[in-house]
């Protein structure tokens, strides 16, 4: 399922709801109990609300655990890096890190894994962690728990194809939208579940400036941040803003005395 259809089947299914709601409202107020028709409507509205924020607020607990931070009183972050690998940007983020001397936490899309398996043997070759992203960007918010299965384990195969010998049980849904089979089936498999603290839309390229502003705005210990080194499907896209901005975004980060691990690194730290 993609992004737009995803969000129009969750539109016509709130839109649903709020009709059969509004209807049972009317009902109540044509046979003489508009209270129990106002009460219907405020009920509906809450259940609507949390029913479109527990869907689409990719951290919110409600669906599933889902690991977003670590450790506030510490001094650790976590860099990582979605919908890759994809040359040459993959090399460039490497390349930045690997200067830094900074680890970091790759999910990886099992579809690019499968178009450039060097890249991906690359990543673990250096020391970073490859994760699950599933097969091919696939959005997971009305997945069934066997459809979910196939993305994950289908990326799992991809990646121990091209080489990762020990690839990590982490799982990051595209968008951060799962469903609550989707979650069950994942987490029933040993896998779990990443979100991050907070996005800086470097996919929108708004240069590389802005980048290392909006990071420098969610730097703080226990921070997961989120950044992109590639993209599904045959587009073409361009990530080079991203690595241009690593070196800023790694220096701020060590000024501020925080210290990079991976994600793995951080939940054993919690």
């Amino acid at each position: 399922m993609t992004k737009k259809q995803a969000l129009r089947r969750l539109a016509s299914l709130t839109g649903g709801l709020f009709a059969t709601q509004a209807a049972a409202a009317a009902h109540c107020r044509r046979h003489g109990r508009p209270c129990l028709g106002k009460l219907i409507m405020s009920t509906g509205v809450a259940a609507d609300t949390l029913l479109l924020y527990a869907v689409l607020v990719p951290n919110f607990p409600l669906l599933g655990k889902v690991y977003h931070h670590g450790n506030r009183n510490g001094n650790k972050v976590a860099l990582t890096f979605d919908d890759g690998p994809r040359p040459p940007y993959t090399g460039q983020v490497l390349d930045a890190l690997g200067a830094a001397g900074v680890r970091a936490t790759f999910f990886v899309l099992g579809e690019n894994a499968r178009r450039y398996p060097e890249a991906v043997r690359r990543i673990e070759a250096e020391g970073h962690r490859v994760a699950n992203h599933g097969m091919d960007h696939d959005i997971l918010m009305f997945a069934s728990g066997a459809a979910a299965l196939s993305q994950v384990m289908g990326a799992e195969a991809a990646l121990r194809q091209a080489g990762v010998r020990d690839p990590a049980l982490l799982f990051r849904a595209p968008h951060g939208w799962l469903s609550l089979p989707a979650h069950r089936a994942i987490t029933r498999r040993g896998y779990r579940v990443v979100g991050w603290t907070k996005g800086v839309w470097d996919t929108a390229n708004p240069g590389a400036d802005r980048i290392v502003s909006r990071t420098s705005e969610v730097l703080a210990p226990g921070s997961i941040l989120l950044l992109h080194d590639g993209w599904g499907g045959i587009s073409a896209e361009d990530r080079s803003q991203t690595a241009a901005a690593l070196p800023a975004i790694i220096g701020e980060a060590r000024s501020r005395g925080l210290e990079f691990i991976t994600v793995e690194e951080m939940m054993r730290e919690a």
